[in-house]
């Protein structure tokens, strides 16, 4: 891979006061170095050799066909093909490990999907590609209210992952929200399968760290993608996601 130019600041000629401490910046220059293409670079072949063993035993890990797909799953708004699946298999997968109650809904970022999933063949390092960060799953349980900020979250980013959950976006805010195909009812209280980066309160869902439980379940959303395509090889189904309008746009 070539190495882009990169910048180096160099601050130079701090002056000082004659009767006074504070330090002032008195000039600033810049200069620009430029490195060589990384292709023109002689390969060490002691160091090519020393490592081949393991690149090549990690190709043929990270090539390992987990299963094979009817179509390219890729990120869309207000609902993408891509979103759906990881949204569905999360909650799936979640479930599988939750056996305490029943888990209302999910809802994930579509930052935090980083590749499509391609059509034919899904290998081993399509997933990692898709999700290379060490995510896990948890389950919170949030009030009503809570609920309702999370809804208009999902709006006002147009639409994000969301599984079992159907609503319809109006001026950025969420309505005729249905769970499960059930109204929303603010008076209840909900189980919701995230991932801890949300649950922690990131992309600005702060509110999300005052839940009234949040649990772990030690499944990271990677594995939970890695076992679900499995299964379904195992079972003789290749994976087919389907648009059902779960988020809409108010016409």
């Amino acid at each position: 891979m070539s190495i882009k130019t990169r910048w180096l600041i160099v601050f130079t000629s701090i002056a000082f006061a004659a009767c006074s401490s504070v330090k002032k910046i008195d000039r600033l220059e810049t200069q620009q170095y430029k490195f060589s293409d990384s292709a023109s670079i002689a390969i060490d072949s002691n160091a090519f050799y020393l490592i081949q063993p393991y690149r090549d035993s990690l190709n043929k890990i990270m090539n390992e066909v987990l299963a094979v797909s009817d179509q390219a799953l890729e990120k869309n708004q207000p609902e993408g093909t891509l979103g759906n699946f990881v949204a569905d298999v999360s909650l799936h997968q979640a479930q599988l490990n939750y056996k305490n109650n029943k888990i209302d809904f999910c809802i994930l970022n579509n930052g935090g999907l980083r590749n499509s999933l391609p059509k034919g063949k899904i290998a081993l390092k399509n997933v990692f590609e898709l999700m290379p960060f060490e995510n896990e799953l948890v389950i919170l349980t949030i009030d009503g209210s809570t609920a309702i900020k999370i809804f208009n979250f999902i709006a006002s980013k147009n639409g994000t992952p969301v599984s079992n959950l159907q609503m319809l976006i109006k001026d950025q805010q969420a309505v005729n929200v249905k769970i499960g195909g059930t109204d929303f009812d603010s008076t209840k209280t909900y189980r919701v399968v995230t991932s801890d980066y949300l649950a922690n309160g990131g992309d600005n869902l702060e509110f999300l760290k005052t839940s009234i439980n949040k649990e772990l379940i030690n499944l990271k959303l990677r594995d939970a993608i890695i076992d679900y395509l499995k299964e379904q090889t195992r079972n003789g189904k290749t994976i087919s996601v389907k648009l059902d309008k779960r988020i809409r746009y108010e016409r």
